[in-house]
């Protein structure tokens, strides 16, 4: 039993130092590629792009942030241009986000970038299937989604690239 629970502190840990790493080295890319946006906000649109349309709650939910700085993401994205919010047609109280054209154009250059930042270190991770990892931590997600928060994550998009 003691080693299932040293096998949850590794993943958590080591998770938690690579989202770190990776949120720190592409705050600092976007900043010099001078784009109005952070990683964070990056996250919100590509949720948005995934799932659009998506209630501004439900994206709070699954991203984990507070719901005042999901608004302030939210107003920020908006006057940039970047996602359009409208109140949704069934229930004017819910706001649902979707995705502009001009934040899709923004999104894929910022998701090049991460995609050189996993590049700058592949060849050291030859011995690790990355496509299979994707898919067990998008598994494991789903389930501290649905199972914590009782939100589905409505999302079984996977990426073809992965698929293979």
């Amino acid at each position: 039993m003691a080693d299932i629970k040293k096998d949850y502190l590794a993943v958590s840990t080591y998770n938690a130092i690579l989202h770190r790493q990776l949120q720190r080295d592409m705050n600092q890319l976007l900043i010099k590629d001078k784009l109005p946006v952070n990683i964070t906000e990056m996250y919100l649109m590509v949720l948005i792009l995934e799932s659009q349309p998506i209630s501004q709650r439900r994206a709070s939910t699954t991203l984990a942030v507070d719901e005042g700085l999901m608004t302030r993401m939210v107003k920020h994205l908006t006057a940039l241009g970047l996602i359009h919010k409208e109140a949704a047609a069934k229930d004017k109280r819910v706001k649902e986000l979707t995705l502009t054209a001009d934040g899709k154009k923004l999104l894929d250059y910022g998701l090049s970038k991460l995609d050189e930042w996993w590049q700058s270190f592949a060849p050291d991770l030859k011995d690790i299937d990355i496509n299979n990892l994707g898919r067990d931590l998008f598994d494991v997600s789903k389930v501290v989604l649905s199972d914590r928060h009782q939100t589905d994550l409505n999302n079984d998009r996977v990426d073809t690239e992965i698929k293979n």
